[in-house]
C-alpha cells in the first residue's frame, strides 16, 4: 500500500528551507559587504521610518551576534531558516489537519501535498527580492497564529488565548501593521456565521482579537512616540498610491507574485467550498493588508506580502483539492461551507 506524503514532503520542505536560508544567506553577505553598516542604525536608532520602527528581528540578531561571535549577516540568516522551519511545518501541519485534507483520498493528499510544496517554492524565490529581515519571521508567526485559531492545543482556551496575545506583541516589534491586519481580518470575520469554526468561542475569540489589535497599536504609537521620535520618512513620501499608478512597470512582479493570491480568492468568493474558518480569517486579513501597502507601500516589493502568502497556502491547496477532485468527502464539522458571493 502506498504510503502517506507526510515523510517525503518534510524532507523536501526541509531541502526547501535550507536552499533558501543558504541563497538567504549569501544574499546577506553581499549586502553587508557592498555596505558593512547596513543594519546598524536600527541598533542604534538612527534609521528612517518605517525601518526604525521594526527592531524585534535586528536586534535579536544583534543581541545573538554580540554573544555567540558571530557575524551579524550570520545571525539574521540563522534566524531566518528557524523562522522558514516553524512557519512552513506549522502551515503543513495546520493543511493535514483540515477537514478537507484529512476527507480526501490516497491520491488527494498526494496532489495537496504536492501542491503545498509547489506553492511555498513559489513564494520563496521572491524571498531576496527587495530582501528584508523581518519578512520570515512574520510569516512564522502568521502560521503559528493560524495553528491557535485552528487546532485545540495542550491547556485548552487560556493557551490559545495567551498563544495569541505573546504573538501580538513579538510581531508589534517586528511589523505591527501585519498584526494589526490580521487580527481586524480575525474579528470580522467573529461577526460572521463562520466565526463559530475557531476554536475559541466566538466573544472570547473577538475579544482576544480585539485586545491583540490595540497591544500592536500601543507598541507602534510607544515606538513612534517614545522610544524613536527623531525617525522621520526624509524625502520619501508616507503615501506610495499616486507612485504607484504612475509606475506601471512596478505593477509586472506584483501580478507575477500576486496570481495564486487572486485565483485562491475569486475561488473562495465565487464558488461553494468547504473552508476552516482561520483560513478565511487570514484571507479577509491579507485583503486588509493588501489595501495597506498599495496605499502606502510600493508595489514592486511584492516580499511585503510574502508572509500572508504563504499563510494562505494550507487554504489555497484546501480549494484545489476541492476544485480538481471535487469528489472528497469530509470528516470534520469545523470544516465550513463558504456561501458564495
Amino acid at each position: 500500500m502506498m504510503q502517506g506524503p507526510k515523510k517525503v514532503v518534510s524532507v523536501l520542505l526541509s531541502l526547501v528551507v535550507l536552499s533558501a536560508g543558504y541563497l538567504d544567506y549569501w544574499s546577506y553577505s553581499h549586502t553587508f559587504h557592498s555596505e558593512p553598516g547596513i543594519w546598524m542604525d536600527v541598533v542604534g536608532g538612527t534609521a528612517s521610518a518605517p525601518n526604525q520602527y521594526r527592531i524585534g528581528v535586528i536586534d535579536t540578531a544583534y543581541f545573538l551576534a554580540q554573544h555567540t561571535h558571530l557575524a551579524l549577516r550570520h545571525t539574521l540568516a540563522v534566524l531566518d531558516v528557524i523562522a522558514a522551519f516553524v512557519g512552513l511545518f506549522t502551515l503543513f501541519f495546520v493543511l493535514r489537519r483540515s477537514a478537507v485534507y484529512r476527507g480526501a483520498t490516497l491520491e488527494g493528499r498526494w496532489f495537496g501535498a504536492a501542491g503545498f510544496l509547489v506553492l511555498v517554492q513559489f513564494y520563496l524565490a521572491w524571498l531576496l527580492w527587495y530582501q528584508r529581515p523581518e519578512t520570515l519571521p512574520t510569516a512564522g508567526i502568521l502560521a503559528l497564529a493560524l495553528l491557535l485559531l485552528a487546532e485545540t492545543v495542550p491547556g485548552g482556551a487560556g493557551t490559545a488565548v495567551v498563544g495569541l496575545l505573546v504573538l501580538a506583541v513579538v510581531q508589534g516589534f517586528v511589523r505591527a501593521d501585519v498584526g494589526f491586519a490580521l487580527h481586524l481580518g480575525i474579528l470580522l470575520v467573529c461577526l460572521t456565521p463562520l466565526g463559530r469554526g475557531f476554536v475559541l468561542s466566538r466573544s472570547l475569540q473577538a475579544g482576544t482579537s480585539a485586545t491583540a489589535m490595540l497591544i500592536g497599536l500601543g507598541i507602534q504609537f510607544w515606538l513612534m512616540r517614545r522610544a524613536f521620535p527623531q525617525a522621520n520618512y526624509g524625502s520619501t513620501p508616507v503615501f506610495q498610491l499616486i507612485t504607484n499608478l504612475r509606475s506601471p512597470d512596478a505593477w509586472i512582479p506584483f501580478v507575477l507574485f500576486m496570481g495564486p493570491f487572486a485565483w485562491t480568492l475569486w475561488m473562495a468568493v465565487r464558488r461553494r467550498f468547504q473552508v476552516e474558518a482561520g483560513g478565511v480569517a487570514v484571507l479577509v486579513g491579507a485583503l486588509i493588508f493588501l489595501g495597506m501597502w498599495v496605499v502606502v507601500g510600493r508595489v514592486q516589493e511584492v516580499r511585503i506580502f510574502l508572509p500572508f502568502a504563504l499563510a494562505l497556502a494550507p487554504l489555497t491547496i484546501e480549494i484545489a483539492i476541492q476544485r480538481f477532485l471535487p469528489t472528497i468527502g469530509t470528516e470534520s464539522q469545523r470544516g465550513t461551507r463558504l456561501p458564495a458571493l
